[in-house]
């Protein structure tokens, strides 16, 4: 009798050890899914910010330039707080922000500096001058770059499900691209020139035969 209470008992326990077990894992994946969007969407904004520092004046139209910083404006900051509730401010025992909400006390992560920098150059690039610009840019591109990096290190795969997508790529840019670039392959086109080709000589096919 007391064999078949002990069975039970470890039985229970073990069916329980696996609920946890499967309660705590669940509750991990939905955390990470969660970070992932919320970090998809924080790199949409940083590299639409970083896209903009770029261009030239011109390039863009203005009024699209203005919506856009507009937007982004709204975007890291909304971000930066959905941020806090992923990742709390560090403690550092200073008195740091000791006078404001629990959530703002002490220092806040590296990884929501950069949406808080990219908010505030978002603010000021329309009434930046020239040489202010220069230095938000690189500060743009170090935000983006800095984000992805801390980002990778939260929700990124340690490893790749292929050995191919592993490989390192050779790190060219587009002018050496250019310059090794076989001319032969310009007779051929690409893809979607050929598509476009075909297509519009089927449409003139079509009307030819709907007017005779």
């Amino acid at each position: 009798m007391f064999a078949t209470i002990a069975s039970v008992v470890s039985a229970c326990v073990a069916a329980c050890g696996l609920f946890f077990a499967w309660r705590q894992s669940r509750e991990s994946a939905l955390r990470r899914a969660d970070v992932l969007n919320w970090a998809e969407q924080a790199i949409d904004a940083l590299q639409s910010l970083l896209l903009i520092c770029v261009l030239d004046d011109g390039e863009l139209d203005p009024a699209v330039e203005k919506a856009k910083l507009i937007e982004i404006m709204f975007a890291t900051s909304t971000l930066t707080e959905r941020g806090r509730l992923f990742f709390k401010n560090e403690i550092r025992g200073d008195g740091h922000g000791q006078d404001k909400e629990r959530a703002y006390q002490g220092y806040r992560p590296k990884i929501l500096d950069q949406l808080v920098v990219a908010h505030q150059i978002a603010r000021q690039w329309s009434q930046a001058n020239a040489e202010d610009r220069k230095i938000m840019l690189i500060l743009a591109e170090d935000a983006a770059r800095t984000f992805v990096s801390l980002a990778q290190q939260e929700v990124g795969r340690s490893k790749t499900a292929s050995a191919i997508t592993k490989r390192a790529g050779d790190g060219r840019d587009l002018d050496e691209l250019v310059k090794e670039f076989n001319r032969a392959r310009l007779e051929q086109g690409s893809s979607f020139a050929r598509a476009r080709a075909e297509a519009a000589v089927v449409v003139v096919a079509t009307r030819s035969g709907a007017s005779s």
